[in-house]
């Protein structure tokens, strides 16, 4: 890295001078023609470059076997997976990267990979509970489902010989859902509370993504239980609170608990917009709570990017853990799509900035270090969500 260059008052006044004087631009050209001066890119070009330079990242991170993720670089906050969790990961972020190059790929070689992430989808066996308290399992099942629910509608796929493995697939996830819905009516990662199944503990935001991953099951034409739907629904509604905050858990009585709690509004950030969108979507909720959702995301964001790459989870202000960051734009930008078509701009827009500020180099967006996940799920999560606001501006 380079010293911080300090310039005394009396340079820093000439300087700006400089800046702001008249320029000399030499001789004009013969004809007394102006120079011509670059036009900057517009903000939908560098949205479109961003995602393409994202889309292209993931290529390159692309396993043999198609899929997306592997236990290399492992840090000491992995200290607890096992074989099985790195398999559950597998699956889950090999869905959410299928789906950033079905919507954000645009060339032959993104086809190329798309089809090889099928195949790693359609050949990985389906996984299971990882341990006694691990059910990182059910994140396999949330982002398995939704992937082939996005991929199905595509005319690419309509008569693809691998559609009706496809739809077995993702039957087969819908089913395993069921089978882990706990008591509360919903889903988590872990299991605190007991050893069992289902099991017991419960999280407003997984529950969510799989309420959104159900609903897209069904607009793709695929048979979800509705009974289990709804105790989802009613389960992630019961977890909103007054202030349009969701708790993390799932409890008998919802609560906002103390005021630098990871349940107030500054806390909960990256899971208020996966829950409005379950709740519009789902007839829960009026529309309308969706723009102040938003604007709650954008007044109080510093407390999202404070806790970004921040390697202990929950470690910052009102315990934000840095996965949320990704995760929660990803839904900010489904929730965008849910107001109407003039709404819809400023907030894309203002999503759109945040994102490219943290593009890296090579094209990868990430939030969390774990292992060779952390770029292709933050890169997968970043690209669906430009995407969508792309579409959010271009539809004014």
């Amino acid at each position: 890295m380079s010293p911080l260059r300090i310039l005394a008052p009396g340079a820093a006044l000439a300087f700006a001078a400089a800046l702001g004087a008249p320029q000399d631009a030499g001789t004009p050209p013969a004809g007394g023609a102006a120079p011509a001066v670059a036009k900057a890119p517009s903000l939908d070009a560098t949205v479109a470059d961003a995602v393409a330079k994202g889309v292209a990242y993931l290529r390159s991170a692309q396993e043999k076997d198609g899929s997306f993720g592997t236990p290399r670089n492992v840090m000491f906050n992995e200290s607890f997976a096992t074989l099985h969790t790195y398999e559950a990961w597998t699956y889950a972020t090999t869905g959410l990267c299928a789906m950033a190059l079905a919507e954000g790929g645009t060339t032959a070689a993104d086809e190329v990979a798309l089809d090889k992430a099928v195949d790693g989808l359609l050949k990985r066996p389906l996984p299971r509970r990882v341990s006694d308290w691990d059910t990182d399992n059910v994140w396999a099942y949330v982002y398995g489902v939704q992937a082939f629910a996005r991929l199905l509608p595509l005319e690419r796929f309509a008569k693809d010989p691998r559609r009706p493995a496809m739809v077995a697939r993702a039957t087969e996830l819908i089913a395993a859902l069921e089978r882990w819905q706990t008591p509360f009516g919903g889903w988590a990662y872990y299991d605190f509370d007991a050893t069992t199944i289902p099991p017991v503990w419960t999280t407003s935001f997984t529950t969510a993504a799989a309420v959104i991953g159900l609903l897209d099951a069904e607009k793709a034409g695929l048979e979800v239980d509705p009974r289990m739907l709804n105790k989802a629904l009613a389960c992630v509604a019961h977890a909103r609170l007054p202030t349009g905050a969701f708790t993390y858990n799932v409890s008998a009585v919802s609560s906002p608990a103390n005021l630098e709690f990871i349940d107030q509004v500054k806390g909960s950030l990256g899971r208020i917009q996966v829950g409005n969108v379950a709740l519009v979507r789902g007839g829960l909720l009026e529309p309308k709570v969706v723009k102040q959702g938003l604007e709650q995301f954008f007044e109080h964001h510093r407390f999202l990017a404070v806790a970004r790459k921040k390697p202990i989870p929950h470690e910052s202000w009102y315990a934000v853990a840095a996965y949320f960051f990704l995760f929660g734009h990803y839904y900010a930008s489904e929730a965008i799509e849910l107001l109407p078509t003039d709404q819809r701009a400023p907030f894309a827009k203002q999503l759109q900035q945040k994102l490219l500020e943290i593009q890296e180099e090579d094209g990868a967006f990430w939030d969390f270090h774990i292992s060779e996940y952390t770029r292709s799920y933050g890169t997968a999560f970043a690209v669906l969500a430009l995407q969508r606001t792309r579409r959010a501006t271009s539809s004014r």
